[in-house]
C-alpha cells in the first residue's frame, strides 16, 4: 500500500534510523506498521505500538509476547522522536494520541482500534 493515507512514510522513517534496530526487533516494528492509514508519521508509530500492546496482551503470559512489549516501547519512542523533530505541535498531537486514558482502555480491554485515517 502507498500514497496517502498509507504507512510507507512511517516505514521509510523507521528504516532509515541509525543505529539500526536488530533485525528480528525491526521486522516485528514494520509488520505492525504494514495497514496502518494514519497520514503522520508520528500517529502511526503510535497506532502500531498501540497493535503491539494489544498483542502482547493477548498472547499473556507466553514468551513470544515479550517481542511485541520490545516492539510497542521502540515504536512509541521512534513516535516521540519523530513528533519532537516537527516541533510542539506535533507533540502536543502525539499527545492526545497516547493518553494516558487510552492505556487504561488498553489494561481494561476497552481500547478498540480507532479509525485509522
Amino acid at each position: 500500500m502507498t500514497g496517502p493515507g498509507s504507512a510507507a512514510p512511517a516505514r521509510a522513517w523507521l528504516a532509515a534510523r541509525e543505529p539500526r534496530a536488530p533485525e528480528r526487533l525491526l521486522a516485528r516494528m514494520d509488520a505492525a506498521l504494514a495497514g496502518r492509514t494514519e497520514s503522520e508519521i508520528p500517529e502511526a508509530l503510535a497506532g502500531a505500538a498501540f497493535s503491539c500492546l494489544r498483542a502482547a496482551l493477548a498472547g499473556g503470559a507466553d514468551r513470544s509476547a515479550a517481542w511485541d512489549l520490545l516492539a510497542a516501547d521502540a515504536l512509541l519512542t521512534y513516535a516521540c522522536e519523530a513528533a519532537a523533530e516537527r516541533g510542539p505541535d506535533a507533540l502536543d498531537a502525539l499527545g492526545r494520541v497516547v493518553s494516558p486514558e487510552r492505556f487504561m482502555q488498553l489494561l481494561t480491554g476497552t481500547d478498540e482500534e480507532p479509525d485509522r485515517h
